[in-house]
């Protein structure tokens, strides 16, 4: 081999037959997306015309007048007594205690969690976490995440508790959570 000539560069070439099925699988493509087009249009002229009310002209035919009808006699008017309807009784909704509780301690007190989640089981509340808090809480509070504000205000009634609040990190966003403090 001489050493002042290039070698040939191969280049890779394609068998025919798969640049003609090449060809037809895109024109197949095409002619479908045509298809669809034009029978989308066709769909929508279609149910244009069904809505659209067709009408056709009329001519009108020569009418006699009709002689206007005597009025019917007017009723005697009666007197009927009415009793008043009672009023409606106004009911609650019933109240859904799906929610489930997280009930923390922020008192020195020991187990004062654990003695109010009984009660908010006892009121039909599902229990959740038991457990101490740590930082500082104001009173009493029963923090509720978005969407639960109505079962926060139902479970506050239970409880005889009176400050609701918004959920606030690192609560739960899923439960109702309830931090007992000194105050109340």
């Amino acid at each position: 081999m001489d050493h002042r000539r290039t070698p040939a560069r191969k280049v890779l070439t394609l068998p025919g037959w798969i640049i003609i099925l090449s060809a037809l699988i895109c024109l197949g493509a095409g002619a479908y997306y045509a298809v669809l087009l034009v029978d989308d249009t066709r769909s929508q002229t279609v149910a244009d015309s069904t809505t659209a009310p067709t009408t056709a002209p009329t001519t009108a035919a020569p009418t006699t007048p009709t002689p206007s009808p005597t009025p019917p006699p007017s009723p005697t008017p009666t007197v009927e007594k009415t009793t008043p309807a009672p009023e409606p009784t106004k009911t609650k909704p019933p109240v859904i205690r799906n929610a489930v509780v997280n009930v923390f301690n922020n008192t020195r007190t020991t187990g004062l969690a654990r003695s109010v989640a009984g009660k908010v089981q006892a009121a039909g509340w599902q229990l959740g976490s038991i457990g101490n808090w740590r930082g500082s809480i104001p009173a009493t509070t029963i923090y509720y995440p978005p969407g639960f504000a109505a079962q926060a205000q139902t479970l506050a009634q239970d409880l005889d508790f009176g400050r609701v609040r918004p959920a606030v990190a690192p609560m739960s966003t899923e439960r109702l959570t309830l931090i007992l403090s000194g105050q109340q």
